[in-house]
């Protein structure tokens, strides 16, 4: 961010530069956190760059906030399913009003998700209920997008933060930089992004083993890091 700028307008910058260089197509939609659930980043994202938006709304103070929830309290759920052992109970919210800054209809997406979660208290291990509410609002055209596929598209957000930015800094030592020149800086950096984006592709294409979930992806990382280091080739990327 530039001196005396916030979140928002880096992001649009960001957005522009990325919409200018690699066009429209680049990616489909934009998918944030509750800071850009505003009306002026809707409105320039959507009618601006021309990119649909899901952003989680945790601001009780929007219009269409209350009235999601007014709307859905005590109606059974548009959607049930299961995901990764969860039960997700959607209500599909159309045509919501959002603030005068965005004066377009947003959809609104309530989801409940309960699951059991086995904990240790003590000696003995427990089954522990566990509930999670969210709420998205939808800004542009994912209408042929169901509210199941927009709770999935906004959870894929998490594994921004968990399989990129988590992993690189936990496993590939992206917070030390052992010189300090500012072109040495960006050199490592790229460096290790492309490391990592390039063993990432290789496993998932040719990991036959990790597609078959008998292997980790971090333990295919340290098994090539001893192949490395011990000059014995590794047998994991078959078929």
């Amino acid at each position: 961010m530039r001196p005396g700028e916030e979140e928002c307008a880096a992001a649009l910058r960001l957005l522009r530069r990325m919409r200018k260089k690699y066009g429209p197509r680049f990616f489909d939609v934009v998918v944030v956190d509750s800071w850009y659930a505003n009306g002026p980043f809707l409105k320039t994202v959507v009618e601006e760059l021309g990119w649909p938006i899901v952003a989680v709304l945790k601001q009780e103070r929007y219009e269409a906030h209350q009235e999601a929830l007014a709307l859905t309290d005590g109606q059974k759920p548009t959607q049930v399913v299961e995901r990764d052992g969860r039960r997700v109970e959607i209500w599909d919210v159309p045509g919501v009003r959002f603030t005068d800054a965005y004066p377009g209809p947003v959809r609104v997406i309530r989801v409940r998700e309960q699951w059991t979660e086995r904990k240790r208290v003590g000696q003995e291990w427990k089954q522990e209920q566990k509930e999670q509410n969210w709420i998205w609002v939808v800004a542009g055209d994912l209408d042929g997008y169901d509210g199941a596929v927009i709770r999935d598209i906004g959870h894929l957000r998490w594994k921004i933060e968990n399989n990129a930015f988590g992993e690189l800094t936990q496993h590939w030592h992206l917070t030390h930089c052992a010189h300090h020149h500012p072109v040495a800086i960006r050199a490592l950096l790229w460096i290790k992004i492309i490391a990592f984006t390039l063993f990432h592709a290789f496993a998932i294409l040719h990991g036959k083993l990790f597609r078959l979930g008998k292997v980790t992806m971090n333990e295919l990382r340290k098994q090539i890091y001893r192949s490395l280091l011990c000059g014995s080739p590794i047998q994991f990327f078959s078929g």
